[in-house]
């Protein structure tokens, strides 16, 4: 099953209510309606995270099972597909690369929330970086905000994704 974010659960998150426990953070920010529950328990297997973890954030309404499948979303016409100039540059995100991506997030987030209230709009920031590219430029405000030697395992794992 496909779940989606509710704008519940995303004020939730955003204010950091006490109604969502920290341990749903990452599950529910891979509630992306791509990605399904065997995906997120994979993901989140080494924390804990159940499937009765995931039921019981559907009941606290922070999330909500797909009810249309993506592509009856799509338009009826889809323009046609051209080549790009430059392949590599416009390719979608390898495996390895998510994969860092999701591993620099969650270690960017433990860093930035160890700042406390001093490191909240650090530490929104990184939560809200959707890609490499944004959390390679928050690296300086870490290293400004935490020193060089806490943020250099991040600054080194970000430099093992191909880009």
């Amino acid at each position: 099953m496909i779940y989606i974010k509710t704008e519940y659960g995303r004020q939730a998150l955003k204010v950091r209510s006490d109604a969502m426990p920290r341990k749903f953070h990452f599950p529910f920010l891979m509630c992306d309606g791509v990605r399904d529950h065997a995906d997120i328990l994979t993901a989140e297997a080494r924390t804990g995270f159940t499937l009765e973890d995931l039921d019981q954030m559907v009941q606290l309404g922070f999330i909500k099972p797909q009810t249309a499948p993506l592509k009856a979303s799509l338009p009826m016409e889809v323009p046609p597909v051209r080549e790009p100039a430059d392949a590599a540059s416009e390719a979608l995100p390898s495996q390895q690369q998510a994969n860092v991506f999701f591993d620099a997030s969650q270690m960017a987030t433990a860093m930035s929330a160890k700042l406390g209230l001093l490191g909240f709009r650090l530490n929104l920031a990184v939560q809200t970086a959707s890609n490499l590219t944004d959390l390679d430029a928050l690296l300086p405000q870490l290293e400004k905000a935490l020193g060089a030697d806490v943020v250099r395992p991040l600054a080194a794992l970000l430099k093992t994704a191909s880009r």
